[in-house]
């Protein structure tokens, strides 16, 4: 994770006090500001927190990924992603992110197909994994052309 961490250049954004969310959010914030996507980002994480670092970030990833994938296919007028992420009672970390999309979402009996090849994705299957190997659950929603996906990972 260090060694990734480094590879990505200092944008002078400061989104919370946990450098490994903060310098996932801030590649992906640069991403979106490059091909012009509103990004908002609403983080209170503290430096040291009580779910794995490494499992945090590949959810974060992989959840900036898809949004910032399903917003460059969406209309530049409603292209948005929102990003929430804090502690609940010291020990849940609470992530939601949410973004705008063209309205076609591909999911059959709560399975998503990727958008890219024709089998399933494999990030949302990856965050489910991850949260649920914790205690936590995810839920993923879509109407009326936002995309919700929110997490509860739970430390020890």
């Amino acid at each position: 994770l260090a060694k990734t961490v480094s590879r990505i250049p200092n944008l002078d954004m400061c989104f919370c006090e946990n450098r490994a969310a903060d310098s996932v959010v801030g590649y992906y914030c640069a991403m979106a500001k490059r091909n012009e996507i509103p990004f908002r980002a609403r983080l209170d994480l503290p430096e040291t927190l009580p779910v794995d670092e490494i499992d945090m970030c590949l959810v974060l990833s992989n959840l900036l990924e898809n949004a910032l994938e399903a917003s460059l296919r969406t209309a530049p007028g409603r292209r948005q992603i929102e990003l929430t992420a804090y502690l609940h009672a010291d020990r849940i970390l609470l992530i939601e992110v949410e973004n705008a999309f063209d309205g076609e979402v591909n999911e059959k009996n709560g399975v998503f197909r990727s958008s890219k090849r024709r089998e399933n994705g494999i990030g949302i299957q990856s965050v489910t994994r991850i949260a649920e190997k914790t205690g936590g659950t995810s839920t993923f929603t879509y109407q009326n052309g936002t995309f919700s996906a929110k997490v509860m990972l739970c430390g020890c």
